[in-house]
């Protein structure tokens, strides 16, 4: 059998299987050309067709124009004198909590060089080989 006859086949216990269908639901039988051409009929997942083209055409037709808000030189002297009394405050409140002294660092500039450091270089031991090590410990017993 090549493709074409099995396909036939199929086709023809389709046509069987829903025509026992139709008997058994009472309901009337759809022609096999029809229903395998068409979609299945109910309501659609997903967005529905069209919407995403209608939001493009309506951003289109009204291009947005980005308007950045300027402030006026009063605006931002009032907006930096309130922060200033804000700060003011705060320091008052923890100036006031902790009467503690304070210690002042000594700042340094970027272009100040600072001396190098002197390295501590460990001295070592003399080098003493594994045999001689190992007579030592065998010799020095603990006194009892």
């Amino acid at each position: 059998m090549n493709t074409h006859e099995i396909l036939k086949a199929i086709d023809k216990q389709i046509t069987q299987l829903q025509q026992a269908r139709a008997l058994l639901s009472d309901a009337p039988v759809a022609d096999p050309a029809i229903t395998a051409t068409t979609k299945p009929s109910g309501k659609r997942r997903g967005r529905p067709k069209g919407s995403g083209a209608k939001k493009l055409d309506s951003i289109a037709a009204n291009p947005a124009k980005k308007v950045r808000a300027t402030m006026s030189a009063e605006g931002k002297a009032r907006i930096a004198a309130a922060q200033k009394a804000r700060w003011a405050a705060l320091k008052k409140s923890t100036n006031v909590a902790k009467p503690a002294a304070k210690k002042t660092a000594v700042k340094q500039s970027k272009n100040t060089v600072t001396p190098a450091k002197k390295t501590v270089v460990a001295k070592r031991a003399p080098a003493v080989s594994l045999s001689h090590q190992r007579k030592k410990r065998r010799n020095s017993s603990p006194v009892k």
